[in-house]
């Protein structure tokens, strides 16, 4: 009896860590490139955002496109970006500006990242970098996905 309660315990282990394993790499997968919209700086007649861009891992993207949209305070798009943020570094924290034309900083109410239109490696291109992207706002608008 006790060899089979010591297998069912060990069965019920193995099991577990192997989920957990599993969570630890889709979760890893997932979060491998931390983008905080940090800051908005009026500037005349414009705004200013600046990212604070953190790629984990080893992996150095030679090409990140992102697709952003701007809405105002009340949810309606103001703006649609197509941003360049390459080259970002294996490990290394950078910080990317970008200035938004024609809207000012107080009227910015979110930042929606749509979608990763260009991602790429030394090895060549990678698939599903949005899913990648792990979107937070130290700013008055919020940034997400």
């Amino acid at each position: 009896m006790r060899r089979l309660a010591s297998g069912v315990v060990g069965a019920v282990l193995a099991v577990g860590l192997a989920v957990g394993a599993t969570s630890g790499a889709s979760a890893q997968e997932k979060t491998a490139i931390s983008i905080e919209l940090n800051k908005l700086e009026p500037l005349e007649g414009s705004c200013r955002a600046y990212f604070v861009v953190r790629p984990e891992g080893t992996t150095e993207y030679r090409e990140f496109k992102m697709e952003l949209l701007v809405f105002d305070t009340g949810g309606v798009i103001q703006k649609w970006l197509a941003i360049d943020a390459a080259p970002l570094r294996a490990g290394k924290t950078s910080v990317k500006l970008f200035d938004v034309s024609g809207v000012t900083c107080d009227k910015v109410g979110s930042v929606l990242l749509n979608d990763v239109t260009a991602c790429a490696g030394a090895a060549g291109d990678i698939a599903g970098c949005v899913d990648r992207v792990a979107p937070s706002s130290k700013a008055t608008a919020t940034f997400y996905k």
